[in-house]
């Protein structure tokens, strides 16, 4: 039986939690309202989108119960417009972040403003993915089903600056930025400090024949003024109107270590569509850090994975906003994080269902 003080506890949690939701929902009613009175003379696109899943999960032959059973996994809210001709914004905020121990901005995937002088040019502040190319960094995390050990401990949302430079033929666009470090608030977390860390990060995104690159290099503070710097290369090929081919490779490395191939990530998945309501998929990443030092935090020293696994995409109605997917997954290896998501000798099983719409 709970005491008085364990009752307590969770019903302040409880109140927490509903006043939270509270909050988020009187905001986007305030901004529907306002939306609505200025939608005549200027273009907004507010959508919403869940997804929920029955995962079932085994370690070593072991049924694990905590991660297995329906559940559900994302609820998004997204509102974009413009402000003028030359100024847009745009929000996407994870509904189910809110708790206890995540604020609303912690929930907030991108919040940014864009000013764009002419069609070359655009510049951008606020909350944006941390441009760290590849493919599989890529999709939003209701389009995501397994990962990479990396991807899981990459806290890919973060503050910062961003400048963009398409060519006339737009075919290639490179960006820089300047951003909080992603390892900041784990680093906090780790030593009780408060810290003031950056990541600084240069991108280009090309497209030329049948050949699609995600390129970057980053260098990220993992403590304050200690760098780890990674060469990210994402490369997609098109290899035929319903045949696509992903190949990422991550190169990690900090001072004092071999760069090439001590701590790396090769993933590659082949993605083919029969007709236009399917898509099938089969995908596999290799992991491993022999670096001999603590600076890789999401790939830990001494980590050795592999991971294979498929599934498919059925979307039963042409606007594809409903989605039906289902994939199986399994990984071995030596993880050397105890608490790391990707595990020895484990499989998952996932069917789930994923719908989206349009409130205005």
């Amino acid at each position: 039986m709970l005491s008085l003080y364990k009752r307590k506890d969770i019903n302040t949690t409880y109140n927490k939690h509903i006043m939270n939701i509270r909050n988020i929902i009187s905001l986007m009613l305030l901004w529907i309202s306002t939306i609505t009175m200025a939608q005549e003379t200027k273009p907004v696109s507010l959508q919403f989108e869940a997804r929920a899943d029955y995962m079932r999960t085994n370690i070593d032959g072991k049924h694990i119960k905590d991660q297995s059973g329906f559940k559900g996994y994302v609820v998004n809210v997204i509102l974009k417009g413009d402000i003028s001709p030359k100024f847009s914004y745009a929000f996407r905020n994870r509904l189910n972040g809110i708790n206890k121990d995540y604020n609303f901005f912690n929930s907030t995937d991108w919040l940014y403003l864009k000013y764009k002088p002419n069609k070359n040019v655009a510049f951008m502040a606020g909350k944006y993915i941390v441009l760290v190319a590849g493919y599989e960094l890529l999709p939003a995390p209701i389009d995501c089903y397994f990962l990479s050990e990396f991807c899981y401990n990459f806290p890919c949302y973060q503050w910062g600056l961003i400048g963009e430079y398409t060519t006339n033929s737009g075919n290639d666009t490179f960006l820089t930025q300047i951003c909080q470090s992603p390892y900041q608030k784990i680093y906090e977390n780790k030593t009780g400090k408060a810290a003031e860390m950056y990541a600084y990060n240069i991108l280009w995104n090309g497209r030329h024949g049948i050949w699609e690159t995600f390129w970057s290099a980053n260098m990220s503070e993992y403590a304050p003024h200690k760098f780890i710097n990674y060469i990210s290369l994402g490369n997609k090929f098109h290899l035929a109107d319903n045949l696509q081919l992903e190949l990422d490779y991550w190169n990690r490395a900090a001072s004092g270590q071999g760069f090439i191939g001590k701590d790396c990530s090769v993933i590659g998945q082949l993605s083919y569509q029969p007709t236009e309501k399917l898509n099938v998929f089969a995908k596999a990443s290799y992991e491993v850090n022999h670096a001999g030092t603590d600076a890789d935090v999401a790939v830990v020293d001494g980590t050795e994975l592999t991971r294979v696994g498929g599934g498919v995409e059925y979307y039963p109605l042409k606007e594809k906003n409903v989605r039906i997917h289902g994939y199986y997954s399994y990984s071995f290896g030596k993880n050397a994080n105890p608490a790391g998501v990707v595990q020895d000798k484990m499989s998952e099983l996932n069917i789930g269902v994923t719908w989206r719409g349009k409130v205005l």
